[in-house]
């Protein structure tokens, strides 16, 4: 046996006339909300969104559910080691540590783990600071 939901009246406004429609329906609510865009940054997204056949809300949407899927928005704890490790490889390089032991028997080069974690780095002055130290000659 089906649950019995009320009639819900819809109305349509079309210029002049207001047209009523009368449908039996479950009703879900959408969450409104409201953000602060820059201007400049705001009009080329829309730009770029309607180059691509979206809208601003499909495009903003379709981001969303990507970045959720792929996890790419969130800092995650394991790029915050990353970062660490990295800041502490420069520190030891920086004091003329150009081999170090990592727990293991073997020791790694501070030069060549600098550039392993390089690319793993998001953080920009980081990045800016582990290059230039590679660059110079030891």
């Amino acid at each position: 046996m089906r649950a019995s939901v009320p009639y819900r009246r819809v109305n349509h406004i079309r210029f002049p006339y207001t047209l009523s429609i009368y449908r039996r329906e479950t009703v879900l609510a959408r969450p409104f909300r409201t953000f602060r865009f820059d201007l400049q940054v705001y009009a080329a997204f829309k730009d770029l969104a309607s180059k691509n056949g979206y809208t601003v809300t499909a495009a903003l949407e379709k981001f969303m559910a990507d970045a959720v899927k792929f996890g790419l928005v969130f800092p995650s704890s394991q790029n915050a080691a990353v970062e660490a490790e990295a800041r502490v490889m420069l520190a030891w390089l920086k004091e003329g540590k150009y081999w170090v032991s990592l727990g293991g028997k073997e020791e790694t080069s501070t030069r060549g783990r600098l550039l392993q974690l390089l690319p793993k780095v998001e953080n920009a002055e980081l990045r800016v600071e582990i290059e230039e130290t590679l660059k110079k000659k030891p």
